[in-house]
């Protein structure tokens, strides 16, 4: 899109050196778009170079895939959320009892994801276990959305250079 620049988790989580270098990227990009001459050359290879992390991420993943099967085998007392202390257990339950199938209803119930990590660690063991208990697709499940504390921020684009 437009003026929007992306890096680092906020685009995809890869890891620290790929927020690096997407950081690098968008900076140089909204600089070309600020009118500001960049070195095209520089461009290319940082995509170059993101584009390895990328096939090297694809890689692991299909090598060591999710162990979404697991799920539905964790014991009752195994703590999903750390910040919270929810268990499988307790997730279990209120989609047993509440009807909770959907992972911010789950939230609303068991508290799983409102910790500090805002369900950064949880989120997507307790989807799994969602769907496992409630036996539809994990994609039907959702994911969690973030909560407040957010503190929003000013931003000032600068005229472009003529």
């Amino acid at each position: 899109m437009p003026n929007i620049y992306l890096a680092g988790d906020g685009a995809r989580i890869l890891g620290a050196r790929v927020a690096e270098l997407s950081g690098r990227l968008a900076a140089l990009a909204a600089l070309r778009d600020l009118g500001c001459r960049q070195d095209d050359a520089a461009m290319v290879r940082l995509r170059r170079e993101l584009k390895r992390y990328q096939n090297f991420a694809k890689g692991l993943a299909a090598a060591f895939p999710w162990p979404a099967h697991q799920a539905a085998l964790l014991p009752d007392d195994a703590v999903v959320c750390r910040c919270e202390a929810v268990t499988a257990g307790e997730l279990r339950r209120v989609v047993r009892e509440a009807g909770a199938c959907e992972a911010n209803r789950a939230k609303a119930f068991s508290r799983v994801g409102m910790g500090r990590c805002q369900g950064r660690y949880c989120g997507d063991a307790g989807a799994e276990i969602i769907a496992a208990a409630a036996k539809v697709p994990i994609r039907s499940v959702g994911r969690l959305r973030g909560q407040a504390p957010v503190k929003p921020l000013n931003i000032h684009v600068p005229e472009a250079p003529e």
